[in-house]
């Protein structure tokens, strides 16, 4: 495994951490706490005082990390990270042989495994390594992070990842964690889009939303998404963690998934419309229950508890 931390007259393994934002922050907080040699990366230089005030070195160009044995990514898109890595004063022509990315970003499956293979013919390993949890795990170094790529690299930065996560799970080739990652969040959304559509229709019937809400997150049709979800529901509290509009990339990337290898997966279609309902009703800014309010205003109803209203 690759040591965290070299004796003494050795080299010591020099990482750098490009993308500082909600959770790469955290992230790279965790890994300069541990002591080890890191440079936090991003476009403004006030993004970046408190990992100065760390101890980390800090650059506002993505070139300096060319001299890193190992190399994070946490950017918000594949447009992001294709610009880091194959713009034209992309990182990866300037890389030499052996350097390591981490790509903790959410991309697409198959948008994965052809940089893998770009990374792959320059002799530099990529594994694509997306992250799931809020911000106060990424604070907290307990993310759930699941990673695709060559097995062998995986073992190798396994100790970095600990750092910065408390389940680390291995799932196989290049792109296997991002498509990971979309599986259990489509799986989110559908939960979510079932509940968000059914509850208005009930309310609209006479049921009480707040004891409809408890059904669905105690009795058989209850889900995590149910549990964390209706609550915020039911309070009107629509505004926290990443936007339908951001989070809708996943269900972009299954549809590219879906087409490209031709399978029919008719409730995730379903979910899909859903999603864009929401999106037309102007919802984009907020959170997954926010689909629930499309629903809501066609039968005009609204599901919260007493005194939200």
């Amino acid at each position: 495994m690759l040591p965290l931390r070299q004796s003494p007259g050795k080299n010591i393994m020099k990482i750098s951490f490009i993308g500082v934002g909600v959770m790469g922050g955290g992230m790279c907080m965790n890994l300069i706490r541990k002591g080890l040699s890191v440079r936090a990366i991003a476009r403004r230089e006030e993004h970046l005082t408190a990992f100065r005030e760390a101890g980390a070195e800090i650059s506002t160009r993505n070139g300096t990390a060319a001299d890193s044995d190992v190399i994070f990514l946490c950017l918000p898109d594949g447009n992001s990270v294709n610009q880091v890595l194959l713009g034209e004063t992309g990182l990866l022509s300037r890389l030499p042989k052996g350097r390591i990315i981490i790509d903790c970003s959410t991309i697409g499956y198959l948008e994965a495994r052809d940089l893998a293979g770009l990374c792959a013919a320059r002799g530099v390993a990529y594994l694509d390594a997306p992250i799931s949890g809020h911000q106060s795990k990424a604070a907290d170094g307990t993310l759930t992070i699941m990673v695709g790529g060559d097995r062998a690299v995986f073992e190798r930065v396994k100790p970095l990842l600990d750092i910065v996560g408390s389940t680390i799970l291995y799932m196989g080739e290049s792109g296997s964690g991002q498509l990971t990652k979309i599986i259990n969040n489509c799986v989110l959304n559908i939960c979510t889009a079932a509940f968000c559509e059914l509850m208005p229709l009930g309310v609209k019937l006479g049921l009480p939303a707040e004891e409809l809400g408890k059904v669905l997150m105690t009795a058989s049709g209850a889900s995590n998404a149910s549990r964390m979800l209706i609550p915020k529901i039911l309070k009107g509290d629509f505004t926290y963690g990443f936007s339908l509009d951001r989070a809708y990339k996943d269900m972009a990337h299954m549809a590219e998934v879906t087409t490209r290898f031709k399978v029919p997966l008719p409730t995730l279609s379903g979910t899909m419309q859903t999603y864009q309902l929401a999106l037309r009703h102007g919802d984009g800014d907020f959170y997954k229950g926010a689909m629930i309010r499309f629903y809501e205003d066609l039968l005009g109803v609204e599901c919260r508890e007493k005194g939200k209203l």
